[in-house]
């Protein structure tokens, strides 16, 4: 009786493991991140008017963009953050009406690129460096309309 009742457990839990990856919850939480996104810590080795490009690249790697520009040479680092958030209100209805089940579905989300900056003169030497952060554009949103 107590093997029986064994078995039936154990094939009741691997038939919910089997089933775990056909059924999506009704809240669903998502997040990429490409790049991993510098501190102020990581860059603060960097001088303006003495550190050159050979330092900056063996310290952050190499930049992903680099064009020329009025002030100098201008090397860019991007981060990308990406976040989306989704309730589906009609999860629920799956159990009691198991043919049909109604999409009732509230989502929202964003996309952020985040930029560190150099701007280097002709000898390659540092003249200006900063971050520009767009970290809010990639923020979780509730309501998908705007506010």
């Amino acid at each position: 009786m107590m093997r029986r009742k064994l078995q039936m457990g154990l094939c009741a839990v691997l038939w919910l493991i089997s089933l775990s990856g056909c059924f999506r919850g009704p809240i669903v939480w998502q997040r990429v991140a490409l790049n991993q996104p510098f501190s102020v810590q990581d860059v603060s080795f960097i001088v303006d008017g003495d550190t050159r490009l050979q330092e900056v690249v063996e310290r952050l790697g190499a930049p992903n963009q680099m064009f020329s520009s009025n002030a100098g040479v201008v090397a860019r680092y991007h981060f990308t953050d990406g976040k989306y958030f989704r309730v589906d209100y009609g999860w629920g209805f799956r159990f009691l009406i198991p043919f049909y089940s109604p999409d009732l579905v509230l989502g929202g989300g964003g996309l952020g690129v985040d930029v560190f900056q150099v701007t280097f003169n002709d000898r390659w030497v540092v003249q200006e460096h900063g971050f520009a952060l767009h970290a809010q554009s990639s923020a979780f949103r509730l309501w998908p309309f705007k506010e």
